[in-house]
């Protein structure tokens, strides 16, 4: 079963040695301070990280193995979890035993001057912690497998029983990469964005998905060592009750050379996916970058093809789902009224994208989706975005036929929606805005999108629906709370007949529709409603 660990009785250490002396001929690795920084970012974080910053030890560019031995004995206080990383060069001598550089480390004579990793192993056995975690980032970390499994160590077996898991970016005889200009190594890269999921991911789930990523670019497949059920030991908290990640001061129209800089601005975290989300937590950005053939852009509105079901030159090649996590989320936004964050890429044949880069364009709402065949013959998902109130049309680019490609130019050239050349005009206005805050996802939580009044639950592709009411409004002239006591689960034909008075509640929360009684309002054990907000509701339609 899956659990978080205590955080005042666990203790992380985060090794790393990114400078060394030319005369040792060991090349230094910018990377490795980045990669214990960013680690304990998460590790410590005020919101989602499962460890108080006092009891996480950074040690950056260890002189002595005696160094790292006085900050794990500072972490012997850790009877929960010990949580171990280390990043730097590993080394191997002429044995074949595992050595981990530190500053002063002279290849020639690795055994007095790096840290051997079996003297890490040993204490690591020693921590009284019931869960011991190792994580490794160097050359020949596979190694560390080997030793904490060697059927013929004593060391094994006591090692065995505590329980562990050891996680190496590399096999035992494969070297690790710190790919020239980026900010993390590409193992540790992939660590953190696994541990910066949506959803609280465990040891086994995190090194599944960092296991795919760097198979994925080329790296060698990372190694995983669990014993009993340290595998199931969750690191961070989950992000699904959190809004859109605050991004500073990027406004709508701000530039991006690369997607890098999308990613650590916050404006769109992955670096390869299209969409950014789960089905739990909704969509939080998508990137219109010419990935789908079937793909149209108008400017205030996007049909975006979901993701799925292509090759490696874009071709659609099998049918596309709706359990896949990007396209559940997109219809979790649909369903629960999310925004999402839409960034456009210079390699669309859109009218709107940029000529170069990527440009954040704002905040757009899923209006509907729906399937079809693709141009390729096969199923596909679409959703319709269209953008919030306040997010200004992005300008056309200025192109040239030179500019296009067959297939661009006509895709270009039926750039507007096709319909009737003289469309009717109807005027229209908002009853009413349907909210989804905390409260009102925990309020539909509870009754799995089924009305308390009709018992209704409406069943779409991908999910069901329904409304959270307030009880009595929000804003002037009502000042409603938004909060779980204040906010009903309706289906939206319930909705618009409590918002119209046409039903109402007696303060035993007796549904009257119509004046007349049709029974008792369905209730949750954990939702206490607050009878001050349904007295004000039905004074209001008192006449």
């Amino acid at each position: 079963m899956t659990r978080f660990p205590d955080g005042e009785q666990s203790r992380a250490v985060l090794i790393g040695s990114s400078s060394f002396p030319e005369a040792t001929g060991l090349p230094s690795i910018p990377s490795v301070k980045a990669n214990l920084e960013g680690l304990q970012a998460v590790l410590t974080d005020s919101s989602t990280g499962i460890i108080p910053p006092q009891h996480s030890t950074l040690l950056e560019n260890p002189v002595a193995p005696s160094d790292v031995g006085q900050a794990l004995a500072q972490s012997s206080e850790a009877t929960d979890m010990l949580f171990v990383y280390y990043s730097g060069h590993g080394l191997v001598d002429e044995r074949g035993r595992l050595y981990l550089a530190l500053s002063s480390t002279k290849p020639e004579q690795m055994r007095w001057t790096a840290l051997s990793f079996d003297t890490l192993r040993d204490e690591i056995v020693a921590s009284p912690a019931k869960i011991r975690i190792l994580v490794l980032d160097c050359c020949f970390s596979g190694r560390a497998i080997q030793a904490m499994s060697d059927d013929h160590s004593v060391i094994s077996g006591q090692i065995d029983i505590a329980g562990t898991y050891t996680m190496t970016s590399t096999p035992a005889n494969s070297t690790s990469y710190a790919p020239a200009g980026e900010k993390y190594t590409a193992f540790t890269d992939a660590l953190l964005v696994a541990l910066q999921d949506e959803e609280s991911l465990s040891l086994d789930e995190v090194f599944r998905k960092v296991e795919l990523k760097l198979l994925s670019l080329g790296f060698p497949r990372p190694k995983r060592r669990a014993i009993n059920a340290a595998g199931d030991i969750l690191l961070t908290k989950s992000r699904r009750t959190t809004p859109l990640r605050p991004m500073g001061e990027v406004q709508p129209g701000h530039q991006f050379k690369t997607r890098r800089q999308a990613h650590e601005a916050g404006v769109h975290r992955p670096l390869q996916a299209g969409i950014c989300g789960t089905r739990k937590t909704g969509a939080e950005s998508i990137v219109v970058s010419g990935g789908y053939k079937d793909d149209e852009d108008y400017g205030d509105v996007i049909i975006y093809t979901g993701h799925g079901g292509q090759d490696t030159s874009r071709n659609q090649v099998s049918d596309q789902s709706l359990d896949d996590p990007g396209n559940a989320a997109l219809v979790t936004s649909y369903l629960e009224g999310l925004p999402v964050r839409v960034l456009r890429g210079w390699q669309s044949a859109s009218p709107y994208a940029p000529i170069e880069g990527y440009r954040y364009d704002g905040l757009y709402r899923v209006t509907t989706y729906g399937s079809k065949s693709s141009i390729d013959g096969f199923k596909i998902w679409q959703f319709r975005l269209e953008a919030c109130e306040g997010t200004p049309m992005p300008n056309e680019r200025q192109l040239t036929l030179g500019d296009l490609t067959g297939s661009e130019i006509q895709r270009t050239e039926s750039s507007e929606p096709k319909g009737s050349a003289k469309p009717e005009q109807v005027a229209t206005t908002v009853q009413r805005i349907v909210w989804s805050g905390p409260a009102n996802r925990q309020v539909k939580e509870w009754y799995d999108n089924q009305c308390q009044i009709c018992r209704v639950r409406i069943e779409v592709p991908g999910g069901s629906y329904c409304e959270g009411a307030h009880i009595q409004e929000l804003g002037s002239p009502h000042n409603g709370a938004d909060k779980t006591s204040n906010i009903l689960c309706l289906c939206p034909n319930c909705h618009v007949l409590f918002d119209s008075g046409a039903i109402v509640l007696t303060d035993d929360l007796t549904v009257i529709r119509g004046g007349e009684e049709i029974g008792p309002l369905n209730t949750h054990p954990q939702h206490a409603i607050d009878l001050n907000c349904v007295k004000q509701h039905r004074n209001r339609w008192r006449g």
